[in-house]
């Protein structure tokens, strides 16, 4: 999770660096954050640690999914609940993918879906993930859960301006409206990648580890017997 996190956060923050740099944004505007994808190398950029970032999350969400059954389900009904809400975050992790491989240049509609998408299926799965462990107290500390509920409430209000303000204000109408449009965006990624981040202390407070092993024991295929 760390590792997604960080290499969204690298990514937003290099790609805008990039394209303040060569002025492909006004200097009076507050960019929404496809905006600064667009040009080189920012697109490459972008494509790459975004590309990144949707595999890790898509893992991730594995990993959470067993993390809850663990330690946050007291009946079939929870065991549910995470099978559920870990599909809302694999297509999170989907749209992510899109968002990446098609710039917002090369199709304004298909971007914008993909990045609503993933912006309204991330918070989904988080609010569904604090909702279990909010019923599981010795599932995650006082801490986390309030960094989690923090993170959610400021990422609600982004993805809630962002969508509203987005569908009222065009770019040319008002540099301040559309200031606040990117503002808005950069509030909510920011905020659910916070959130995202804190389910890092869950696994370490558990000592959660991942490991992967090979039986050196086993014979090749080609030498089982038939």
């Amino acid at each position: 999770m760390r590792v997604a996190c960080a290499s969204t956060v690298a990514c937003i923050v290099t790609t805008y660096a990039f394209a303040t740099s060569q002025s492909a944004i006004a200097t009076n505007v507050f960019p929404i954050i496809s905006e600064t994808f667009t040009g080189t190398p920012q697109s490459a950029v972008s494509e790459f640690a975004l590309g990144f970032a949707s595999w890790v999350l898509f893992f991730m969400v594995a990993v959470v999914k067993v993390y809850l059954d663990r330690y946050a389900t007291s009946d079939a009904r929870w065991r549910a609940h995470g099978r559920r809400s870990a599909r809302v975050g694999y297509v999170a992790a989907i749209c992510l993918a899109l968002t990446a491989a098609i710039n917002y240049g090369e199709s304004f509609g298909a971007h914008v879906t993909a990045a609503f998408g993933f912006l309204f299926a991330l918070w989904i799965w988080l609010a569904c993930v604090v909702a279990q462990l909010r019923k599981h107290e010795d599932a995650v500390s006082r801490f986390s859960m309030r960094a989690k509920v923090a993170g959610l409430a400021f990422a609600g209000l982004g993805v809630g301006g962002f969508t509203a303000l987005s569908a009222l204000v065009g770019k040319d109408e008002s540099r301040t409206a559309y200031s606040l449009i990117g503002f808005c965006e950069w509030l909510a990624v920011l905020a659910l990648v916070a959130a995202c981040y804190t389910m890092a202390w869950d696994l370490d407070a558990k000592g959660v580890s991942i490991r992967v092993c090979f039986d050196e024991e086993s014979p090749p295929r080609s030498e089982q017997p038939a």
